[in-house]
């Protein structure tokens, strides 16, 4: 285990003992430390500043919402600001580790649940753009589209949700109007299993070597707030 799957499992037990409201909080803020904005392993470092925080102030008889104030998205900004930032690196490893490992569970499932266990399918090669075209959608729309929305209320709250639905049915639609049966040609499909399955692997390895990088020298993000 590297220092952010220990980071992340001593945040876990320790914010199971913190009172809901103060949770609900938390979750909010962090809904917004994406990749993009922030580090993996600094969004750990932050929840566990904040889940301190909690409980410092629940000795006070406080919650944290009240020790932040009405403005939870203005603070979530402020840490984002003063923390590391995002890692391009991580960001790649983050897309390569969801595309191998998308791909590696689409076709082991299909082969065996639509296919018989047939490694040998004949389909037209545009599955692969519309499997490619999935996976980046997912990625940013879970990236930089729902951490716009997180902090927001009502059916603000929502539109991250509607604009990942619409835009999976507009790729969705694209592709059955470019999908031609004259077009069909034969796949092996154990080989693509083989290179995606090696290839998160390797990528996997990769973002746990990074992530012991990020996690050297790291301070204390709210408490050094300016």
């Amino acid at each position: 285990m590297n220092e952010m799957i220990l980071l992340k499992k001593e945040n876990e037990a320790q914010i199971k003992a913190l009172r809901d409201d103060d949770v609900q909080t938390i979750k909010d803020i962090m809904k917004g430390m994406s990749i993009f904005k922030v580090n993996s392993y600094d969004a750990q470092v932050i929840k566990r500043d904040l889940i301190g925080m909690a409980q410092e102030f629940e000795l006070r008889n406080k919650t944290l919402h009240d020790a932040i104030g009405s403005d939870v998205k203005g603070f979530a900004h402020d840490i984002i600001k003063n923390s590391g930032g995002p890692c391009k690196y991580e960001i790649f490893l983050g897309f390569l580790l969801k595309l191998t490992g998308y791909f590696f569970a689409w076709f082991l499932v299909l082969s065996f649940g639509a296919y018989g266990g047939e490694l040998g399918w004949r389909v037209n090669p545009i599955i692969f753009l519309f499997y490619f075209s999935v996976v980046i959608l997912s990625f940013i729309t879970e990236g930089l589209v729902a951490p716009v929305f997180s902090m927001e209320k009502g059916f603000k709250k929502e539109c991250g949700s509607i604009i990942s639905i619409v835009l999976f049915l507009v790729v969705t639609i694209i592709y059955f109007f470019l999908y031609d049966n004259q077009n069909i040609m034969e796949i092996n499909v154990g080989c693509i299993m083989l290179v995606s399955g090696l290839a998160y692997l390797i990528a996997k390895y990769l973002n746990f070597k990074n992530i012991h990088k990020l996690a050297i020298n790291k301070k204390n993000f709210i408490q050094d707030l300016s």
